[in-house]
């Protein structure tokens, strides 16, 4: 019998029993049951299907196929306890692979036309009030297009920079009139520019470890000094004349192809088309405005009301939005005389954090047991990709690509450190509703990350423990790598028995940031063991750009039979810390120094035994950054030393001297006998010397993604497009 067309969907008449549902886009509204001759059109119904006959009671297993094809998502999809399977009776969402069953947060854009310049024009399409959308990512072709830049790569560094503390009565709250002054003819773009059109123009710095995005109030030609407010800077971040910069969004930048410039003022886009592109055969898409989160799996931790036995199987998520910072805007940085009317949205302020902490991702969970996601891709991100923030356990992310990404790949924990318990003998181990532990990263593909926040970290583990983050491909992004733990100095931390293993990391920094590196390690972290990683093409803009990075307050750590090569600042290097174990890695061809210890303590920071360390064209240890590394109180035992086109050297002494100071008594110079080490073949030929000092070999070629050959043909392929 069909259905009477008032009714929206025929399936709230019926009880449905536990079983397979489908669900299909382009379905007509009426006779929507859910079967595979009549199927859902959104998972939303079949969501709310399953809730209602769970609520019912309904206790089966539920699984939901998702045919291919593309599904809008305009407001985020929220999953809550009531959603939840149990381990004998799990709910699956499976698609027909994340190729062709996606979940899409953007808006194709349409109506362009071609000016006689050769660009491309279209109109600013509305958002769901009224107002023109605004968003910060525009996507062609499946390629995030740049927004119009100057420069178009590289950076800028600038001539001057200064900041005024300055209070704003009501409310009363200080805030920093900053100004840069470029180098002459760097800002030439911005002459000229109406000051309205600059309230959509942005100045991005990059310092340090951390990115600051402001709006540009005012420029001033003459001196070629543009003007920004925001929070004032902090004392050990400060914009200086080696940081980078460069302007975003500024009509006169709009010169290369393949950038695009959002012009708020006229309600119109503007495309300048690579070679061979056409208006009536390119799809263009913006992410939804202010749609920054796809999925939420939302559990309540502090009531212990959790999402739990939920599996997304070959499914995409795709195109976010970075969110607004209204809430920096709202504390006086910005007066509204120069935003205009507040109700409009516009650029984003965005004041640094750490790793991009004040971010969120495509896909948000709290309170979440047992969730899995597999064979998934998550790209076209505004910020990160999965967060696993508090009071989720027992969660795998395995076999997915995440990539393109705004900020990072994959968070898990809160960097608030909510129920987060410290403790004065550095040991946190009470396992509280708000904890985050035993979850597990395997076999991803992260990849493309920091398009908009490049401080962001591929991986990032705060105050959580007992996770594995293991054999991932992880490669091309402006800042770390894998990051772990999240406090300062010789604290209580969370951040315990965490294994990072089996990674294959490269193309870190790129020369974005400093003080980064492709594993970087912060507090205590008792029973953390990283191993087996193949770490190399690390580099940073300034200081920085370490393979093997535990810093301040880094303890009891194992790094163990770890590849790390082709760095800048040194395959290992600890800021300060206490009895960590750098054991049995082959650590070679760092471009400034091997191994660094930056300061001296009372007790003992390192034990450096059983490693292969080869270089050339470099010192040993540095003569000027790291003075101490051989004033500290380092355990060095059985280590092999070799330089290629030189005598090993230990800053001005000799192998003799250096175990004169009971330094390496038993280690050795001597050529290690790679295969091939110009190549990069490190694999030992027979009768390497290395066997004395007792290392053993490893097969560093596990390293990485593993399974189908499409699987890790897939990684070969990305790292050739590179």
């Amino acid at each position: 019998m069909k259905a009477p067309a008032f009714l929206p969907c025929l399936f709230t008449t019926f009880t449905l029993a536990a079983g397979d549902l489908y669900v299909a886009p382009s379905q007509s509204r009426a006779e929507r049951l859910g079967t595979k001759n009549r199927p859902f059109a959104t998972l939303q119904e079949a969501r709310d299907a399953i809730r209602a006959a769970k609520k019912a009671g309904d206790t089966g297993a539920w699984t939901v196929h998702v045919k291919k094809g593309p599904y809008p998502v305009r407001e985020t999809l929220v999953f809550g306890p009531e959603d939840s399977g149990t381990a004998a009776a799990p709910v699956t969402y499976v698609g027909e692979g994340a190729a062709e069953t996606r979940l899409c947060g953007g808006m194709r854009i349409t109506g362009w036309r071609e000016t006689p310049d050769g660009k491309w024009v279209a109109d600013i399409p509305a958002s769901t009030n009224g107002a023109p959308a605004y968003f910060e990512s525009l996507f062609v072709n499946g390629r995030r297009a740049h927004r119009a830049r100057h420069p178009d790569t590289g950076f800028f560094n600038p001539w001057a920079v200064e900041q005024a503390i300055l209070t704003n009565a009501n409310p009363r709250a200080e805030y920093g009139q900053a100004r840069i002054r470029g180098r002459t003819g760097d800002l030439a773009p911005l002459a000229g520019t109406p000051k309205r059109e600059l309230r959509y123009a942005q100045v991005v710095v990059h310092h340090k470890w951390d990115t600051t995005r402001r709006i540009i109030l005012d420029f001033d030609s003459a001196s070629d000094t543009l003007t920004t407010q925001g929070a004032p800077w902090k004392p050990w971040n400060k914009w200086q004349t080696n940081s980078l910069y460069y302007v975003e969004n500024v009509r006169a930048a709009l010169d290369a192809p393949g950038e695009w410039f959002y012009d708020g003022c006229n309600g119109k886009l503007f495309y300048l088309p690579l070679r061979g592109e056409k208006p009536d055969r390119a799809e263009i898409v913006a992410p939804f405005p202010g749609l920054k989160t796809l999925v939420s799996l939302n559990g309540s931790p502090a009531t212990t009301n959790v999402v739990s036995h939920l599996t997304f199987e070959k499914l995409a998520f795709l195109y976010t939005d970075s969110p607004r910072r209204a809430d920096q805007v709202g504390k006086g940085f910005i007066a509204t005389a120069v935003l205009g009317d507040p109700g409009v949205p516009g650029p984003t302020q965005f004041e640094p954090a750490q790793a991009a902490a004040r971010t969120e991702a495509a896909i948000m969970a709290d309170g979440t047991h047992a969730v899995t996601f597999r064979d998934c891709e998550i790209a076209h991100t505004g910020e990160y990709g999965i967060w696993l923030r508090a009071g989720c356990v027992s969660n795998r992310i395995e076999r997915c690509a995440v990539t393109d990404l705004g900020a990072g790949g994959i968070r898990i924990g809160d960097p608030s450190g909510q129920g987060v318990k410290a403790s004065s003998n550095r040991l946190t181990t009470a396992l509280t509703p708000f904890s985050s532990a035993f979850n597990v990263v395997d076999n991803c593909i992260i990849t493309r990350g920091g398009r908009f926040h490049a401080s962001a970290t591929a991986v990032w583990v705060g105050h959580s423990h007992d996770n594995q983050i293991t054999h991932n491909e992880i490669s091309d992004h402006y800042y770390t790598g894998v990051s772990v733990g999240w406090v300062w100095g010789y604290r209580g931390s969370a951040a315990q028995r965490n294994t990072i293993a089996f990674n294959r990391i490269s193309k870190i920094g790129q020369r974005m940031l400093g003080d980064m590196g492709g594993i970087y390690t912060l507090g205590t972290s008792f029973g953390t063991c990283i191993s087996n990683n193949v770490v190399f093409d690390v580099d940073s803009f300034t200081y920085g750009g370490w393979g093997l990075y535990p810093d301040e307050g880094s303890e009891g750590i194992v790094f163990e039979n770890n590849l790390v090569y082709d760095t800048k600042d040194g395959s290992f290097h600890q800021h300060y810390g206490r009895d960590n174990v750098l054991r049995n890695n082959i650590l070679c061809y760092s471009r400034e120094c091997q191994v660094a210890v930056s300061r001296v303590e009372p007790h003992r920071s390192v034990t450096v035994e059983r490693n292969i360390i080869l270089w050339e064209r470099a010192p040993n240890f540095s003569d000027t950054r790291y003075t101490r590394s051989t004033a500290a109180n380092v355990d060095w035992k059985n280590n092999l030393w070799w330089r290629t086109d030189g005598p090993v050297d230990f800053k001005g002494m000799t192998f003799a001297e250096w175990r004169a100071l009971g330094r390496d008594v038993q280690g050795l110079v001597a050529d290690p006998l790679f295969r091939d080490p110009a190549r990069r073949d490190f694999r030992l030929r027979r009768g390497s010397p290395a066997v004395q000092t007792g290392f053993k070999p490893f097969d560093f070629s596990k390293a990485g993604v593993y399974g189908t050959r499409a699987w890790r043909r897939r990684t070969q392929d990305r790292e050739a497009a590179l």
